[in-house]
C-alpha cells in the first residue's frame, strides 16, 4: 500500500501550468514539524515535502496562501522516471 497523510504549513504554492494534455497541475511545498515517539523516546520531526495536485484539486492548492496550515493525503511517486525524488501525488487537500 502507498498512501501518505501528512499535515503543516505551506511554504511554497506554485501557480497553476498545464501538461502537454491540457490538465492542469500545481505544486507546493509543505513544512511538517511535530514530535513523534520511537523506540520509546520522543523524538522532533521536521520535513518539507513537494506536493502535487491536478486536475480540479490544482486549482484548489494554488489557490491557498503560503503559511497556510493543511492536511494532505496522497501517494509518494518519483518526480520524474529519471528522478530518485520524492513528490506527493495528492487525492485529499483539507484546511486545518
Amino acid at each position: 500500500m502507498n498512501r501518505l497523510v501528512i499535515s503543516g504549513a505551506l511554504i511554497q504554492v506554485d501557480p497553476v501550468r498545464y501538461s502537454p494534455a491540457g490538465v492542469p497541475i500545481a505544486e507546493a511545498v509543505v513544512l511538517h514539524r511535530s514530535s513523534q515517539t520511537v523506540a520509546a523516546q520522543a523524538r522532533q520531526v521536521e520535513c518539507e515535502l513537494t506536493v502535487q495536485a491536478s486536475a480540479s484539486l490544482a486549482g484548489q492548492l494554488a489557490q491557498l496562501a503560503t503559511g497556510t496550515q493543511v492536511k494532505l493525503e496522497g501517494a509518494l511517486n518519483r518526480r520524474s522516471v529519471n528522478s530518485r525524488q520524492l513528490i506527493l501525488i495528492l487525492n485529499r487537500i483539507e484546511k486545518e
